[in-house]
C-alpha cells in the first residue's frame, strides 16, 4: 500500500531540504518505495510510491496553488465518471485519487459524498491557506494531524506522524481511560495529546482561524418503506450482496476471506464463488486447537469445522485453510512489537495474538487484500432486536403477541422477562434503566466488571458525567430506542479506533483489510428494511437467514447459536501468566499505570487465577477484558515513557 504525509504553514517561510527529508524518511520508516514529493506555496506533501506509472502521487494543481494527496479504492469508479463527463477511455487513464479531486472541485462535500469506497486525502489551497482533510463514510482508510504554532503536520498513520519533529509523544490519558473501560464513543481524540484524527465520514478544514470538522455525509434514517412484500426486500438484499462482493474482489484474482460458521463471513465467500472470475478462493478460520473441552452453554458452539465443511462441500472449489492457535504469537508475548507496528493499543489483547497468526497465514499465502463481515452485524445480518418494540408501537397487538411468546420460547425465558429485557429495558428512561440495574445487582455507572480502570481516576477525572453524555452504558446496553439511528451510529461513527487499526492494516501487517458488509449502498438499504423483518417467529437474523438461503447450507442458515471467539484465550492466557505478573508488579513503578489502572485488582485476579478452560469460561469478562486489556493498557504506557522505542 502506499501512504502519504504533509505539512503546512499558514505564515512561515519556504520548506527547507531538510524538512522534505524527514517527510521522506517519516512515511518510508519502516517500508521500502519511493517517496515522491511535491511542494505549492505553504505546503509540502510526500507519498509512498512503489515503482510505475500508475501509482498515485502528490497532484499539484490551480496554476501551482493547490497541493492533493489520496489513498483511494473507489467502488463507483463509472457512476463518478459520467458525472464528471469522462469518456470510458478517459476514465481508464483517471486514477482513483484524480476522480476524488474532480468531484471535490465541482461539488464540494456533496462531490465527496457521492464517491463510495475506501478513501483519505488532503488539499491545500495556497491562496486562502486552507488545508482539507477528508475520510470515507466508514473511516477505511485513516488519517492524523496535529496542529501547532501556525504549522498543520498530518499522516496516514500514527508512525508516520509521531516520527515528524515538533509532534508530541504524551498520552491523552483520558482517552487511554475511555479504551480501558471499553468505551467506544470518543469521534475525534487519539491516546496522544495534541493528536487528532479525522472520523469516518468527516471532513476537517483547518486555517488560521482554527479546526472545523463537519459531516459531508449522512444516512437518511426517515426514509420511507421501499417496498410493501417481503419476496423485494430479499430479492433486492440479494443484488446489493452481490454487488458489494464483486467491488471487493475487484482485480483480485486471489481471493482470501476471514471465515466462521456465521452467516456474515461464510455468505461473502459463497457469494464470490457464485460470481465467478476469481482464480481462487480460500476461506481463512481460526479454530478451537484439538483436544478443546469447554462446554459453552446451549446458545454458542465450540468450532467451525463442520458449517465450513458444509459451505465447501455445497462449493467444492473453495478451499479451506484451518488456524488453531496453540501458542501465543510474538506479537503477544511482546507487545512492543504490536505497539511499533501501529503505535496503538489493541482491542484484541486478550486473544493471545490470534489475529496475527490468522494475518501470517493470510500473508504467508501471497495474499495482500483480506476480506471480512464484521460490518454484517449491525447490517444485513442485523439481529432484530428492537422488534417487539417496532410491533407495539406501530400498534400490531396481534404480532405483537405473538412475537413475544415466540421470542420467549426462542430464549428459554418466560413472558416477564422476555417483555423486561426485549420492551422495557429499551424503552425505558435512564433513571429506571438504572433502577433495574440496582435490583439486579449491579452498579449502573461502574465499568468494573468488564474494566481494570481504577475507581479513583473515574472519580478525580469526573468522567461518570462525561459518560452520561455520551450515553455509554458500561453493562452494554443498547441504549437507544430507534433502531435505524442505533445501527447507523454503530455502523458509520461507532468505534473509531477499530476503524484507524483497520485504516492502517495495509501499512501495519502489510494486508488490506475490506468488507463487503460494509458498502454503503448495501447498508443504506438494509437501515430501511423494517425491524420486524429481522426477527420473525422469535427466530434472530430472519432476514439474513432468508436473503442467504440461496447460497449458503442449512447447517449455517439453520444455527440458531453464536460462535466462540477465539475458544483457546485461557489457554493462551495461561500460558503467559508468570509473565503478566511481572508486569503487574512493574505498573507500580508508572504514575500514569497506577494512576490509570486499578492493580491491586488485578493483583486479586492473579490470586483467583482459574483452575482450567472450563473454569475460566465462567470469569471470562475479568480474565479476558478487565485483566488482559489492563495489563496491555499499562504495557502501552510505559512502552510511550519509554520513548517509544
Amino acid at each position: 500500500m502506499s501512504a502519504f504525509a504533509g505539512i503546512v504553514s499558514f505564515d512561515g517561510p519556504p520548506f527547507d531540504r531538510r524538512t522534505e527529508e524527514h517527510l521522506s524518511r517519516a512515511i518510508n520508516a519502516r517500508h521500502s518505495g519511493r517517496a515522491v514529493g511535491n511542494r505549492v506555496e505553504g505546503a509540502l506533501f510526500a507519498q509512498r510510491a512503489a515503482a510505475g506509472p500508475g501509482e498515485p502521487r502528490p497532484l499539484a494543481g490551480g496554476n501551482g496553488r493547490t497541493l492533493f494527496a489520496a489513498l483511494a479504492r473507489l467502488d463507483n469508479r463509472e457512476e463518478l465518471g459520467t458525472a464528471l463527463g469522462l469518456t470510458l477511455p478517459e476514465l481508464a487513464r483517471t486514477q482513483d485519487d484524480q476522480l476524488i479531486l474532480g468531484m471535490l472541485e465541482r461539488w464540494g462535500d456533496a462531490g465527496v459524498a457521492r464517491c463510495l469506497g475506501a478513501f483519505a486525502f488532503a488539499l491545500w489551497e495556497a491562496e486562502t491557506r486552507r488545508l482539507t482533510l477528508g475520510r470515507d463514510c466508514l473511516g477505511n482508510r485513516a488519517l492524523f494531524y496535529h496542529c501547532g504554532e501556525g504549522v498543520v503536520r498530518f499522516a496516514t498513520t500514527l508512525g508516520a506522524l509521531l516520527a515528524l519533529p515538533g509532534v508530541p509523544r504524551e498520552i491523552n490519558e483520558i482517552t487511554l481511560a475511555h479504551f480501558i473501560a471499553i468505551n467506544n464513543r470518543e469521534p475525534r481524540h487519539t491516546f496522544y495529546r495534541g493528536i487528532e484524527r479525522v472520523p469516518s465520514r468527516n471532513l476537517a478544514t483547518i486555517d488560521r482561524a482554527g479546526v472545523h470538522h463537519r459531516a459531508y455525509w449522512a444516512p437518511n434514517l426517515a426514509a420511507p418503506p421501499p417496498y410493501r412484500r417481503d419476496e423485494d426486500y430479499v430479492g433486492r438484499a440479494r443484488e446489493l450482496l452481490d454487488l458489494a462482493v464483486a467491488a471487493a474482489i475487484r482485480d483480485t484474482p486471489h481471493v482470501a476471506v476471514s471465515a466462521s460458521g456465521g452467516l456474515d463471513s461464510s455468505a461473502i465467500a459463497a457469494t464470490a464463488v457464485r460470481l465467478g472470475g476469481s482464480e481462487s478462493i480460500t476461506c481463512f478460520s481460526l479454530v478451537a486447537p484439538a483436544g478443546t473441552r469447554i462446554d459453552v452453554g446451549r446458545f454458542r458452539y465450540l468450532d467451525e469445522r463442520d458449517k465450513l465443511e458444509a459451505l465447501a462441500r455445497m462449493y467444492p472449489g473453495l478451499a479451506m485453510r484451518y488456524i488453531a492457535p496453540e501458542r501465543n504469537h510474538p506479537l503477544a508475548e511482546d507487545d512492543t512489537r504490536a505497539f511499533v507496528l501501529s503505535s496503538l493499543p489493541n482491542s484484541g489483547a486478550g486473544a493471545g495474538g490470534a489475529g496475527a497468526h490468522l494475518s501470517d497465514a493470510i500473508s504467508g499465502a501471497g495474499h495482500r487484500t483480506l476480506l471480512i463481515g464484521n460490518a454484517g452485524n449491525f447490517g444485513l445480518t442485523w439481529w432484530g432486536s428492537f422488534s417487539l418494540v417496532e410491533l407495539l408501537r406501530s400498534g400490531q397487538w396481534n404480532a405483537f403477541q405473538h412475537e413475544l411468546r415466540a421470542v420467549a420460547r426462542e430464549s428459554d425465558r418466560n413472558l416477564a422477562r422476555t417483555f423486561a429485557g426485549d420492551v422495557l429495558m429499551l424503552t425505558a428512561p435512564v433513571w429506571l434503566r438504572d433502577l433495574i440495574y440496582r435490583l439486579r445487582g449491579r452498579d449502573p455507572h461502574s465499568p468494573a466488571h468488564y474494566s481494570a480502570l481504577n475507581p479513583a481516576f473515574i472519580a478525580e477525572s469526573g468522567l461518570l458525567p462525561q459518560w452520561r453524555e455520551q450515553g455509554f452504558d458500561p453493562w452494554f446496553g443498547l441504549g437507544d430506542n430507534n433502531p435505524v439511528r442505533f445501527r447507523a451510529r454503530y455502523l458509520f461513527d461507532h468505534n473509531q479506533h477499530a476503524r484507524d487499526m483497520r485504516g492502517m492494516a495495509g501499512e501495519t501487517i502489510g494486508i488490506d483489510v475490506v468488507d463487503p458488509h460494509a458498502d454503503r449502498r448495501l447498508l443504506e438499504f438494509v437501515l430501511s428494511v423494517p425491524e420486524p423483518l429481522y426477527r420473525r417467529d422469535g427466530v434472530p437474523r430472519s432476514f439474513a437467514r432468508r436473503v442467504m438461503a440461496d447460497r449458503l447450507p442449512r447447517e449455517i442458515v439453520d444455527e440458531r447459536r453464536r460462535g466462540t471467539n477465539t475458544p483457546a484465550w485461557f489457554r493462551l492466557l495461561d500460558a503467559r501468566r508468570q509473565d503478566i505478573a511481572r508486569d503487574i508488579e512493574r505498573l507500580e513503578a508508572s504514575p500514569l499505570a497506577s494512576r490509570l489502572i486499578d492493580v491491586p485488582r488485578l493483583k486479586h485476579l492473579m490470586t483467583r487465577w482459574p483452575k482450567d478452560e472450563q473454569t475460566a469460561e465462567q470469569h471470562r469478562d475479568e480474565y479476558r477484558f478487565a485483566l488482559a486489556r489492563g495489563v496491555h493498557a499499562g504495557r502501552f504506557i510505559r512502552w510511550v515513557e519509554g520513548g517509544n522505542e
